[in-house]
Parts: structure tokens; sequence; C-alpha cells
């Protein structure tokens, strides 16, 4: 049975208090916001992706149901946040990948 990625990021935002508190701190910055959360969120989701058996594309679906959920861009439509929240995870990853190399996340897996 497909998971269902939305039920599945109202289950993480229900039950994880670390990622409640650090969305409802960044939910007015916008997308700059979510780029100053996105470490913790992407944690998140690589826990859970383990758990659920999540590969790329599903993940970061997951991620972005997340932030989406919470983040409020004023002015544009819910379905342009999302890809909107899309790039920003893909600017924050590329980034990583090159200062701090591709096996950043098993250092914020810790």
């Amino acid at each position: 049975m497909p998971i269902d990625i939305k039920e599945l990021a109202r289950k993480i935002l229900d039950e994880s208090k670390d990622v409640r508190d650090v969305l409802i701190k960044a939910k007015s910055g916008g997308l700059s916001g979510a780029k100053d959360c996105l470490p913790l969120i992407i944690k998140e989701v690589e826990d859970i992706g383990k758990i659920e058996g999540l590969k790329g594309a599903a993940k970061k679906a997951l991620a972005i149901a997340i932030l989406n959920a919470v983040i409020d861009i004023p002015f544009v439509p819910e379905s342009l946040e999302g890809v909107m929240i899309g790039l920003a995870i893909d600017a924050v990853i590329a980034s990583f990948n090159k200062w701090v190399g591709k096996d950043w996340i098993n250092k914020i897996m810790k």
C-alpha cells in the first residue's frame, strides 16, 4: 500500500516536539524560516524514511509537506509554495554537498 505523504507529515508534526518547536519558531520567517529549519527536517525525514522505506523523491515530498503545513508565504498560492519550498530544499542540500561533502547527512544524524 502506498504511503500517504501528507498524512505522514501530519503524524510527524503531531508526534515530534523537536520538529514542531523549530517550525513554530521558523513559521513567521517564510522561505527564510524554512531554510533555517531544514537540517532538522532533513534529519527527521531521513529517520522516518529508513523506517518507512522512503527513497529520494518521496523523502523530498515529505519534507515539503512538513514545511508547507506550517509555513505560509503571503500572496503565493499553496501549490506554488510547495514548489518554492522544494527549490529551497534543493539549494540547501546542494550547498551542504558542496561545502561539507556528500556525507553531511551522516554528521547531522549523530
